[in-house]
């Protein structure tokens, strides 16, 4: 919700119109809860729930699928003012917001700031993007989350949901790149293929110096100097005039490792790579003065995933689908796998074929996306799983 200085609720919802009554009824009663579960206000996972009900909404659930999977859900949430008396205090503007990153008690504050700014622009996509390229040297948090939930609530369309997801973005800001990229000096030099880029990291073999959860190394990673030059390196680089060519690249790469090694982390880069491809696409179709400020948050993506790929031994070849396999994958239906797994009451599941359906008919017809969404719904039902070679 978005509060006043006198914690009164003043919420203006705009229902999204290709959205059931059951849909937007869920978001806006979420915007109430804390984003954290458990009401955590510093580090911990995300709120799913709402990031569920979305996905299920656009891989067809019914109704009836939507209060099946509510029905499963467990998790307690706080509720923003009721249980962990955050307020409205009324210290944060438009014009300072930027110093109060990175605290967890102020996102009432940051909730009003960003409903205001939203409502009081004529161009959405411009005061987005402004409030972005703040925000980008945390892009990584939280497993990407806060982008996740800034993607949904652009779906959506109301205001108010873009401004909790802003402000979830805003409270869990971190610096994690610690520095300026190097520019690119040089643009005649046609860049070299994502693939090409992970390939001469391979023939490298840099070696990590520290230990710990995946999660946790690749957020560390991300300050790396030279992780940065082996990434958005001299012969690879990220450019408004290559953005799309770069983004399907990279869509390849994040699909790739995690079929190499499903789990977490991988999971989590493709489902953000959707996120940001989705929010790209929105944003381009305000035109080309979007791209420079798109093109960082995208250099700051393949930073990150580069650093998951290096966590997970920069393998020389990743998965490719088995040639007895192809035709399954072929013959596949994206209704079907779409219908099977909104049954399944596994939000991770769930959001990763939303993921990959979308990719697959947004970004690039790529099997291998559909490949993934198949073995997910494999490990939760009858489903015979794609043979990787």
């Amino acid at each position: 919700m978005l509060f006043t200085k006198s914690n009164t609720a003043t919420r203006l919802f705009n229902a999204a119109p290709d959205m059931s009554a059951l849909v937007n009824d869920e978001m806006l009663k979420d915007s109430a809860f804390h984003p954290n579960l458990g009401g955590v206000t510093k580090g911990g996972m995300a709120n799913h729930y709402p990031m569920t009900i979305m996905s299920l909404q656009g891989l067809g659930a019914s109704d009836e699928d939507i209060r099946n999977f509510r029905s499963t859900w467990p998790r307690y949430r706080s509720k923003i003012s009721d249980d962990l008396r955050l307020m409205d205090k009324g210290v944060i503007t438009q014009e300072n917001w930027p110093d109060y990153l990175g605290q967890a008690n102020m996102l009432a504050d940051f909730q009003r700031v960003f409903f205001e700014g939203l409502n009081a622009t004529d161009d959405q996509n411009a005061y987005l993007m402004a409030v972005l390229e703040r925000l980008q040297y945390a892009l990584p948090m939280g497993l990407f989350h806060p982008l996740i939930r800034l993607s949904f609530a652009m779906m959506h369309g109301d205001k108010g949901l873009i401004a909790d997801a802003l402000a979830y973005w805003a409270i869990r800001y971190e610096d994690l790149y610690k520095r300026m990229l190097p520019p690119r000096t040089d643009l005649t030099t046609v860049s070299a293929s994502a693939a090409e880029n992970w390939a001469l990291l391979h023939a490298a073999k840099p070696q990590i110096s520290f230990w710990g959860g995946s999660l946790s190394v690749c957020e560390r990673l991300c300050s790396e100097p030279v992780l940065h030059d082996i990434a958005v390196a001299e012969n690879f680089f990220i450019t408004e005039e290559n953005l799309e060519l770069k983004i399907q690249e990279i869509g390849d790469r994040a699909i790739s490792l995690y079929l190499f090694e499903p789990a977490l982390t991988t999971l989590h880069c493709v489902t953000a790579y959707q996120a940001l491809a989705d929010i790209t696409q929105q944003m381009l179709q305000s035109g080309n003065s979007v791209r420079p400020v798109l093109a960082e948050l995208w250099q700051r993506y393949w930073i990150w995933l580069t650093g998951l790929y290096l966590e997970k031994g920069f393998p020389e070849t990743l998965p490719t689908i088995a040639s007895e396999a192809q035709a399954y994958v072929d013959a596949t239906e994206w209704q079907d796998i779409a219908s099977g797994i909104t049954s399944v009451p596994e939000v991770h599941a769930i959001k990763m074929v939303f993921s990959c359906k979308w990719l697959f008919e947004n970004i690039e017809a790529n099997p291998l996306y559909k490949a993934a969404a198949i073995n997910v719904l494999a490990e939760h039902t009858r489903v015979k799983p794609v043979a990787l070679n």
